[in-house]
């Protein structure tokens, strides 16, 4: 597959990863990251993803970037995509997005999570329990979109 990206466009490659709960609550969990934009100073979930890098397919940027950006290795699950458009600022920068959302298993369990070395807007992992998706996620319609329909897969 090839990837155009017009002036301002930003694709990218993100995982809706839901793994088992980490306490008694018995309700599944989804893998996030909190990111904190540089300008505005808002800490916002995020399912974890990035920009594709060229020569990378949206598949392969989606697991290097859940690795990098959680310490997890994920497996994506076959053709479990999402293509989510969306405008959004960061930094001050308003771009047109593009999002391939994969849905994805975890490798091992929550405690086998590698170190994680990533730029200071990172402000750690964040299993969400599945009841709080729409009051995290709401912020970005299109986000939340795509999630709740890998997650209802």
């Amino acid at each position: 597959m090839t990837l155009r990206r017009g002036a301002g466009e930003r694709i990218r490659a993100s995982v809706i990863c839901v793994a088992a709960p980490s306490d008694e609550s018995g309700e599944p969990e989804l893998l996030c990251v909190r990111l904190r934009d540089p300008k505005s100073g808002i800490a916002r979930l995020f399912p974890p993803g990035g920009a594709i890098e060229p020569g990378e397919s949206p598949r392969q940027a989606a697991e290097r970037e859940a690795l990098e950006e959680t310490g997890y290795r994920v497996s994506l699950e076959p053709e479990l995509e999402r293509i989510a458009r969306y405008p959004y600022t960061w930094n001050g920068v308003a771009r047109a997005v593009t999002t391939h959302f994969f849905r994805a298993r975890l490798i091992g369990d929550k405690r086998g999570a590698e170190p994680v070395h990533d730029a200071s807007y990172h402000e750690g992992v964040v299993w969400l329990p599945l009841a709080a998706i729409e009051r995290e996620l709401g912020f970005e319609p299109a986000i939340l979109q795509a999630t709740r329909a890998l997650i209802a897969l």
